[in-house]
């Protein structure tokens, strides 16, 4: 018997490696459905078919369902369309849903339009008329999605928080490990502990903090490595801090492999963020690159780590400049060996609980079909 179709439409690039759409998607969920995936992109302009896969240029992402279907691309065996992130491919999705009997799920990532109001100050004239556009794109989004079958945020507490008036089934799809591509941690000597920060750095991040913390450190027996695809403003920023210059390193990683590579030379990850709206309610996904390799994590102490990890699996630590100068004197005196217990300890719990790519794509494929068989 062959197996259902999913046509999964994301707003990422081809070789982005997103691990939600990577191995989630595209690996684990293949057991159960016929996964194909829909790339949306800026960089080619003509259609092109490799396998499951379908490269569609940017300019027809409003109709790309009737461009796929021009494409001779069968719509009609496909029984769940997945739209990530884009209203405007959403709605027509939707437009076509009755014409081709397929049921529609929305997956969300980060709730960017939140950030935005967040960040604007409504009290300048500017600033109100943004939130104002900002409001109604909201509202819109949510019509949009109350028309879906299943609604897939990243986590309970995001939904609770930012998408309260979507009212639809949901399904949380968390960011996981994949068991069959973990790496094996190297335990390096205990003459320098060696951190690593792995991620995007901007203003929300607050990444001074850390600085500030590090630059408070008397032991001088640390190296810090920053690895992340945007060094702009990291590089304004170490300037400010001359004593950790020679302390600091700041790397790239143009795939995931080179990214684990550079997080297993380290002893510790650093997944601090300060205490918000939006850091408060997700996992953050540098967790998961850390413990991939299993190497422990320093992350914010705050209700939604610490219903995951309890303290033999993950350092926690409030995201206050001292504590923080602290905990980085503590660990730095902790044997890595001992650390490697954490680390260990950490990946162990992600892998037995839903936050193991291969779990998640049972439960998620047992939703599917509940939702198509009524």
């Amino acid at each position: 018997m062959s197996k259902k179709k999913i046509l999964f439409i994301t707003d990422q690039q081809e070789y982005s490696e997103n691990g939600t759409i990577s191995t989630l998607f595209d690996l684990y969920l293949q057991e159960y459905f016929e996964v194909h995936i829909v790339y949306i992109t800026k960089y080619k302009h003509s259609f092109q078919e490799k396998g499951r896969h379908y490269i569609v240029p940017i300019d027809k992402k409003d109709n790309v369902i009737e461009y796929l279907e021009a494409k001779d691309i069968d719509i009609s065996t496909f029984s769940f369309v997945f739209v990530r992130n884009k209203k405007e491919v959403l709605k027509n999705v939707l437009d076509n849903k009755n014409r081709f009997s397929y049921k529609v799920a929305y997956r969300v990532s980060y709730p960017k339009r939140h950030h935005k109001l967040h960040q604007l100050n409504s009290s300048s004239p500017i600033g109100f008329a943004k939130s104002i556009i900002y409001k109604n794109r909201i509202k819109k989004r949510d019509r949009l999605a109350n028309q879906c079958d299943l609604f897939l945020p990243p986590s309970i507490e995001v939904q609770d928080k930012f998408y309260p008036n979507i009212h639809i089934e949901s399904f949380p799809v968390f960011i996981g490990l994949a068991p069959d591509i973990l790496n094996d941690h190297k335990i390096t000597d205990d003459k320098i502990k060696k951190f690593i920060y792995a991620g995007s750095i901007d203003e929300m991040r607050e990444f001074h903090t850390i600085l500030d913390a590090l630059d408070l450190l008397k032991n001088d027996n640390w190296q810090l490595t920053i690895s992340t695809t945007d060094k702009n403003h990291i590089n304004q920023l170490i300037k400010k801090y001359p004593n950790l210059i020679n302390k600091v390193s700041i790397v790239s990683a143009m795939s995931l492999k080179i990214l684990r590579d550079q997080i297993n030379e380290h002893d510790v990850g650093i997944a601090l963020l300060p205490r918000n709206d939006f850091y408060d309610t997700v996992l953050a996904d540098k967790v998961i690159d850390y413990y991939t390799c299993a190497i422990p994590t320093l992350m914010t102490s705050n209700d939604k780590n610490h219903s995951i990890f309890n303290e033999n699996e993950a350092i926690f630590c409030d995201f206050e400049t001292n504590k923080i100068a602290q905990k980085l004197d503590e660990l730095i005196n902790i044997s890595n060996e001992d650390l490697s217990v954490i680390g260990n300890n950490g990946q162990n719990k992600l892998l037995n609980l839903e936050r193991n790519y291969k779990i998640l794509a049972k439960n998620l494929a047992y939703k599917l079909e509940e939702i198509i068989e009524k």
